[in-house]
């Protein structure tokens, strides 16, 4: 089982960027494991002042040679992160004249696809594809959203009074996470 970044240039097109994943054709670019800004982009204080969701698409593929029943798929967020995740599972319907399939695709990060139907990925969520052939393909569409008001709050609290300061004059930083790590886990019988 592999993810594939998308690309609306042609299947099996690299894609370079992978915040150009918008749906389209399965891309030959792998979807990085563990790799820091591998779907989303970084927070910052413009995308927490427009605070639009974003949105994402890969392709799972089935690159065994036997059937995969039961996929289960988890997104895994730390406690005091302040984006909430929902994803959508949807197949790739759409066929061109040379018989490559492909999802529906978006024309910005900010736009919500028409036909996926998303669900909150809050603990204890699962996605379920009862069964994947060999070689075939579906799409992942994963939307961001992010709580302004909590990140407005750890923007805002930088300093607090030094506890070991008797006047109460001196201050000490305080550290916020410096990024949000989102864990999607894959699993199958």
């Amino acid at each position: 089982m592999n993810l594939f970044y998308t690309t609306m240039t042609g299947y099996n097109d690299e894609q370079a960027n992978p915040e150009r994943s918008l749906g389209g054709f399965k891309s030959s670019t792998p979807v990085t494991n563990d790799d820091f800004s591998n779907l989303f982009d970084e927070i910052s204080l413009m995308t927490i002042k427009t605070n639009r969701d974003e949105y994402r698409a890969i392709v799972l593929v089935n690159q065994f040679s036997e059937i995969v029943k039961n996929i289960v798929i988890k997104l895994r967020r730390p406690d005091d992160a302040i984006c909430s995740y929902k994803m959508a599972i949807t197949p790739l319907n759409g066929v061109n004249k040379y018989n490559q399939h492909y999802m529906e695709n978006v024309l910005s990060v900010n736009s919500k696809p028409f036909h996926a139907q998303f669900t909150d990925m809050v603990p204890g969520t699962e996605l379920v594809i009862p069964e994947l052939q060999p070689q075939a393909e579906i799409g992942i569409w994963i939307c961001r959203h992010i709580d302004s008001e909590e990140a407005k709050k750890q923007y805002e609290d930088i300093c607090r009074p030094d506890p070991n300061d008797p006047t109460g004059r001196r201050y000490i930083a305080v550290t916020h996470p410096q990024q949000e790590s989102v864990d999607i886990d894959f699993s199958w019988d």
